[in-house]
């Protein structure tokens, strides 16, 4: 059995390796699009308002009432007093090098125009009252934050934002029932970027080291050497983990939301090239997928003559959404299609046939304790390098517990069983499996891992103990504790497919 234990070992390896790749990818193709921006003059930060889901909350803070349109979202004051609109901060914005406020907006009434932000949750929000009017007809608004009177709530003098993290609010006030029509949101800056015509690869303003203290030291002393600089050229270094390029990453968006982070050896020619795919061909690639699996379970038989294309059907539509990075702060519509289309596909054939013999609950106590012992590993990993446990709502816990019931019946009972209907011996049916379960939590590299490991026990104790409640309540257990106490250090999220790079 030593090949299983060199073969482990390479695939932790190249789960790791994987994940460093996938990353270093995203982040090009993040200062690809930045750079294209900003050389073409749009904006690094815009919010489209189109109906509730476009706002903090998705709904109105104050007394009024929001409606989706196409044209923009619309807002009826209800008594005349003041509303906020929260415009999402899911990253850090630079309102000191872009510091003009321009809206799209059409109000019904004469009214005024407030904003408040709050630079991070510890401190103090601060606003400025009248800073445009609000006129019945079209208009745009282009407002300076530099030059307005920024007060706290206390009444205090506040400076104009900067960084800001936290909040970020228009404040409107119009007559009762009149109604505002608001569009778009952007940040713009007094006079464009200062950039080279092309990004050489070894072309950087700031060099990063790897370990994280250095680096938030070497930030620190070149604010004071590129403090009018507001796009430098930041170069990662080679070599590092997917969770290090993202804590690099987020350390200098804290000091420069606008700076370009680049990875390390890659250059970046003249805006222009777009490289996106068309949408049609996401489309295209759903229904290919979803033919294939009609086609599929029309020429089944009670007896599995092909395993390995049962095997390929039901996991090529979750590792197409997951690995392909279809699922981010949207979601795609035709990537969680083909998931669902996967589910669906090996949830009938399951009815129609079980070639293997499995049960759902433990029939001893050897049933239901085995499939802990991974537990005993979370709670070493969170004594060497965890937190203060994090409270999570009984909702989520149930729903997670019935999400790892339907990850393992699809890994254990449906793949595994197809693949002991093969000729390979157990213990690469085993590798198999486990291979495969760590994949559908790319580009996540510690969580691959773990889970790859996690699933080789479970995988085994299937074998000896086809029971699958027991092994779900034990993924569960893990995940939550995982979740709790030691997501941010060692690990960074739970996230996976495109949520891991936020």
């Amino acid at each position: 059995m030593a090949w299983f234990g060199v073969a482990v070992v390479l695939l932790l390896w190249a789960m790791a390796a994987l994940s460093a790749w996938v990353t270093r990818e995203h982040l090009a193709e993040r200062a690809r699009l930045e750079l294209t921006a900003l050389r073409s003059g749009q904006p690094l930060w815009q919010w489209h308002l189109r109906g509730p889901r476009d706002l903090v909350a998705q709904r109105v803070f104050g007394n009024a009432d929001i409606a989706p349109s196409p044209n923009g979202l619309r807002v009826s004051s209800r008594d005349g007093s003041t509303f906020d609109l929260g415009l999402p901060v899911a990253a850090p914005v630079d309102l000191a090098h872009w510091p003009l406020l321009h809206l799209q907006l059409q109000s019904d009434a004469e009214g005024t125009l407030g904003l408040v932000y709050q630079a991070s949750e510890r401190s103090a929000a601060c606003m400025a009252t009248d800073v445009g009017r609000l006129a019945p007809r079209g208009n745009e608004l282009v407002i300076d934050l530099r030059t307005l009177s920024w007060r706290s709530d206390a009444g205090k003098p506040c400076r104009p934002p900067d960084v800001v993290t936290y909040l970020l609010r228009l404040r409107p006030q119009l007559p009762a029932h009149a109604v505002l029509q608001i569009r778009n949101v952007d940040l713009q800056a007094p006079q464009p970027a200062s950039l080279p015509a092309s990004i050489g690869a070894d072309i950087a303003d700031i060099r990063l080291p790897s370990a994280l203290a250095v680096a938030q030291a070497g930030l620190t002393a070149a604010s004071a050497q590129y403090a009018g600089r507001s796009v430098p050229l930041v170069r990662l270094p080679a070599g590092i983990s997917a969770e290090t390029m993202l804590s690099l990453r987020d350390l200098v968006k804290r000091h420069w939301p606008g700076a370009l982070v680049l990875p390390f050896g890659r250059s970046f020619a003249a805006a222009g090239d777009d490289a996106s795919l068309p949408a049609w061909l996401d489309w295209g690639v759903c229904a290919a997928y979803l033919i294939a699996l009609v086609w599929i379970a029309l020429r089944q038989t009670r007896e599995v003559i092909r395993p390995w294309l049962d095997v390929a059907a039901i996991a090529a539509g979750p590792l197409w959404l997951i690995a392909g990075l279809r699922w981010g702060t949207q979601l795609s519509i035709p990537g969680v299609t083909a998931f669902v289309a996967a589910l669906l596909f090996a949830a009938q054939s399951d009815w129609r046939r079980r070639p293997v013999w499995w049960r759902w609950m433990g029939r001893s106590w050897a049933d239901w304790l085995w499939p802990l012992v991974p537990l005993l590993v979370t709670v070493a990993l969170m004594l060497v390098d965890g937190h203060g446990l994090v409270h999570l709502e009984p909702r989520h816990m149930l729903a997670y517990l019935g999400w790892a019931l339907v990850q393992q019946w699809a890994m254990l009972a449906w793949v595994m069983g197809r693949l002991r209907l093969t000729s390979l011996p157990p213990p690469l049916i085993i590798l198999i499996t486990a291979t495969l379960f760590g994949l559908l939590h790319t580009p996540n590299g510690s969580l691959m891992q773990l889970c790859f490991m996690a699933e080789l026990w479970w995988a085994w104790r299937f074998l000896k103990s086809p029971c699958l409640v027991p092994i779900a309540v034990a993924h569960a257990t893990c995940a939550l504790l995982v979740e709790s106490g030691l997501t941010g250090h060692l690990l960074r999220s739970l996230g996976v497919s495109a949520r891991f790079f936020l």
